[in-house]
């Protein structure tokens, strides 16, 4: 679970056992890193772990912060493999109800992934490629398909692969965890605007590697 931690003015709120929420003096985050910049009281952070050091994210921002970050090192770690094609398709969750019986029952409906046009994630590249260097460390070791795809392309000479991120959803502000920080009236943060993607579909080739004759 993500750690969490908020910053108080005078004295930390009684939390009478709703939340795992670190509480410390608002003094002690001037050495802090914000994505925002200055460190605010009664809003809840995200402590995110760095080469650089520990930084702060908003409780509602990190959702769409992770999945950009994520985003972001999935095309360096291919580019440092040697791609000589990457692409990037953006998609969203679309429900349909069906029919008059659905809307009744009040059921849902299908849902489907669709294809966001012009997204901000949308990415293409076309080059000679080059030789395949080791991006390790990674930044994000855990994101299923990063290490595989580096063992793929490194000690398998792959000339093709593929990463599927999809966003996590686990700080929304209307989730469980969300309204119970709500409750005991701590902010979420979360005024930057949702991209509304929730999985990022990524491909890479690479150029074949010629091996000489012995």
């Amino acid at each position: 679970m993500s750690e969490l931690v908020t910053y108080y003015d005078e004295q930390p709120r009684q939390l009478k056992g709703h939340v795992e929420i670190q509480q410390l003096p608002i003094a002690s985050a001037s050495a802090s890193r914000s994505v925002e910049g200055a460190v605010r009281s009664a809003l809840v952070y995200v402590r995110v772990r760095s080469e650089a050091g520990p930084f702060l994210v908003p409780f509602g921002e990190y959702d769409e912060w992770s999945l950009r970050d994520r985003y972001n090192e999935a095309i360096r770690i291919m580019n440092t493999l040697g791609a000589s094609e990457i692409t990037c398709e953006t998609f969203g969750e679309v429900t349909s109800r069906r029919g008059f019986r659905a809307k009744v029952m009040g059921r849902g409906g299908e849902v489907s992934q669709e294809r966001i046009q012009n997204s901000g994630f949308d990415f293409r590249h076309n080059g000679a490629g080059s030789a395949a260097r080791d991006p390790r460390p990674l930044r994000w070791p855990d994101e299923p398909g990063f290490a595989a795809a580096v063992s793929s392309v490194l000690e398998n000479g792959a000339t093709e692969v593929v990463i599927n991120i999809r966003s996590n959803r686990t700080h929304a502000v209307d989730g469980s965890l969300g309204l119970e920080l709500k409750k005991v009236g701590l902010d979420l943060g979360g005024g930057t605007q949702r991209s509304g993607a929730t999985s990022l579909h990524i491909r890479a080739t690479f150029p074949q590697v010629r091996k000489g004759w012995r």
